[in-house]
């Protein structure tokens, strides 16, 4: 499983009220559970979303987003893009390592609304 990690003050801890709690990574690349007021500049950590908050539907909407997928002979998918406008590729599952598995779609997803919002 991955786990898509920020640095802070980048990533969504901006947004996070000051009490919620985040995991921050310890020197020994454990995770600590802290609070968003605790992390200082550089600090790592891991902040969850609330599946109530993410409308991941209304992104791809919102930012004209649809997904191809490339399969084999067998008709099992080999590799996915996600396209903007139809024409431009934003994300491509061959790139990276990822590969397609289980929840990748919503990885991507949150990972490109993540760029978007770091601008």
């Amino acid at each position: 499983m991955l786990i898509k990690t920020s640095t802070y003050p980048f990533g969504p801890a901006n947004k996070l009220p000051d009490d919620t709690i985040v995991q921050r990574v310890q020197s020994n690349g454990r995770f600590i559970d802290a609070y968003r007021y605790e992390l200082i500049e550089g600090d790592e950590y891991y902040a969850p979303y609330k599946k109530g908050s993410v409308n991941l539907v209304q992104y791809m909407e919102d930012e004209r987003l649809s997904v191809f997928y490339e399969y084999d002979v067998d008709n099992i998918a080999i590799r996915a893009r996600i396209l903007q406008d139809g024409a431009y590729e934003v994300f491509d599952t061959s790139q990276g390592g990822a590969g397609i598995h289980k929840g990748w779609l919503t990885e991507a997803l949150l990972y490109l609304r993540d760029q978007k919002d770091n601008g």
